[in-house]
């Protein structure tokens, strides 16, 4: 009689766990730029070892790629949210918009203040990162939020799914004891 009181309290606990699952991962962010909603997050990487990154469109994952303007959009609107002190002390994340190949590669990007909403640094063509470099690169993705039905569907299928596994153990107990 134990297994079965068992798998109900599994079945109970993953049940209310699941909502959990679709849960924003860890370092995002959820900003709304140009009426779009966006998960922002960052890694640090460098454009040679991960060129895929960068771009607007997939494969890239970066919304603000050739667009200086819309970068600094994406870095106000983060601001001090998605973390403290990443590119160097009182800065967030790098929120790269051009790479320029000449010489050893460079990028272009926006950096925060994460303590003045007005305060931004651009490294520009005057200035750029190289592209070698390992930085915390900022990168976003549309938000896709789960329809409020799905956890509770989820739900009932873990407690169906415990109550199927209670008869199967009653049958089994059952059969058990005559034989």
């Amino acid at each position: 009689m134990r297994l079965p009181t068992r798998i109900q309290y599994l079945a109970l606990i993953g049940a209310s766990l699941l909502p959990l699952a679709s849960a924003v991962p860890a370092q995002a962010l959820s900003v709304s730029v140009g009426g779009s909603h966006y998960d922002v997050f960052y890694t640090t990487t460098s454009h040679a070892s991960n060129p895929d990154l960068f771009g607007a469109t997939p494969p890239g994952q970066m919304p603000w790629w050739g667009d200086a303007s819309l970068a600094s959009t994406f870095a106000a609107e983060v601001f001090d949210q998605l973390g403290l002190d990443l590119f160097q002390t009182g800065y967030g994340a790098v929120f790269a918009y051009a790479y320029n190949a000449a010489g050893l590669g460079e990028i272009n990007g926006i950096v925060q203040n994460t303590s003045d909403i007005n305060d931004q640094l651009d490294f520009d063509a005057s200035s750029p990162l190289a592209a070698s470099a390992m930085y915390p690169y900022a990168y976003a993705a549309l938000s896709t939020s789960v329809p409020s039905p799905l956890p509770l569907l989820g739900a009932a299928a873990a407690v169906g799914w415990a109550r199927k596994i209670r008869r199967r153990a009653t049958t089994w107990q059952t059969c058990g004891a005559q034989g």
